[in-house]
């Protein structure tokens, strides 16, 4: 998926809006109560690495999107798929991100973004 696709997804979701609070690099995509429950943005190799881990499977003009997860599918997402890393500068107990066009399908991502918006909704 694209940047343009998870943020076009997830503004099919009732009362998605987009919001910049962390500037025009990031693009965080609240509910109607303004809760966040996805932060999409490009992904910077070094920072990511320190916040994700050094193993992360990530290069420059990578994209992510990190979702709020149910803590008892936090580790065994991650273990499934490479692509899915500890939450990037969130709660790594309940929040996961991931790294589009790696190991993870589109059809999951979309999942794993619904499921972000019913926790936080």
């Amino acid at each position: 998926m694209t940047k343009d696709e998870l943020i076009k997804f997830c503004l099919t979701l009732p009362k998605a809006s987009v919001d910049y609070p962390y500037g025009p690099e990031y693009e965080v995509i609240k509910n109607g109560k303004g809760k966040s429950f996805a932060l999409i943005g490009n992904v910077e190799v070094e920072p990511m690495k320190r916040s994700c881990g050094a193993d992360a499977p990530i290069v420059s003009g990578d994209i992510f999107v990190t979702v709020k997860c149910p803590p008892e599918l936090i580790q065994p997402l991650r273990e499934q798929y490479t692509a899915v890393l500890p939450g990037y500068y969130s709660n790594k107990n309940h929040w996961n991100t991931i790294i589009p066009g790696k190991d993870v399908p589109d059809d999951e991502i979309k999942k794993f973004i619904q499921i972000s918006y019913d926790l936080v909704t």
